[in-house]
């Protein structure tokens, strides 16, 4: 008895079409858990601002953002929310200097995403989370907060480690990813610093340099257009 013979089957582009498809439904569900999650954060920290005023400006959850990527390319990827600000921000906001360290949220977030979004390795996927307000950090990891009527120089420390939380879920959620945390705190400075990354030389090298990216936006601002 002869051997029946399969004619015209191809194995290798069953098998392509088959981990297409799979790779298609694992990145649906990745992005269907990104935008859930994404809400998940901005709630919690939307439940303490309202009594400690951490998004008062509007900039902190409008640079929180979510992305989904796969062999290189972006898949999907989004924000919190899209507002604009209700109020423009800066950092050091007491000081003479700040009008030098401008924050506009919607626009860090969606830098990242253009710049980082897309990475990578061939064949996997990544998921991230972020927010980029540069301020953030420190309610993250705590900071003394200091008593602003206090004439005996009272502290109170404060921390709402809300990534921290979160990447412990995500953690466990995605299990066996592996699963990286990063916690960013940008221009901290002090004031009686000689150090050439003080606030002042930083305030200095960005409005008297026309190279720099905040130059045009200085003069625009200091000029009142």
């Amino acid at each position: 008895m002869k051997q029946g013979r399969l004619i015209g089957f191809n194995a290798k582009a069953l098998s392509e079409q088959i981990m297409a498809k799979a790779v298609e439904e694992q990145t649906r569900r990745l992005i269907e858990y990104a935008e859930n999650k994404i809400k998940e954060i901005g709630n919690k920290i939307n439940s303490y601002n309202s009594r400690h005023h951490m998004d008062r400006t509007g900039n902190l959850l409008n640079s929180l953002c979510w992305g989904v990527a796969y062999s290189g390319e972006l898949k999907a990827s989004g924000f919190f929310r899209n507002a604009q600000s209700t109020k423009i921000s800066y950092l050091h906001e007491w000081s003479t200097e700040s009008s030098a360290f401008p924050v506009d949220g919607h626009s860090l977030a969606a830098e990242y995403i253009e710049r980082y979004g897309k990475s990578s390795w061939k064949g996997r996927w990544r998921v991230f989370f972020a927010i980029l307000a540069p301020y953030w950090g420190f309610w993250e990891e705590g900071f003394n907060l200091k008593h602003g009527f206090s004439k005996t120089g009272a502290m109170t420390f404060k921390q709402f480690a809300v990534m921290t939380e979160v990447y412990d879920q995500v953690s466990e959620e995605l299990k066996p990813a592996k699963v990286n945390f990063k916690i960013t705190k940008s221009h901290h400075y002090s004031r009686n610093s000689k150090d050439k990354n003080s606030l002042a030389r930083k305030y200095k090298s960005r409005v008297d340099n026309p190279y720099s990216k905040f130059y045009d936006r200085f003069e625009r601002r200091r000029r009142g257009k």
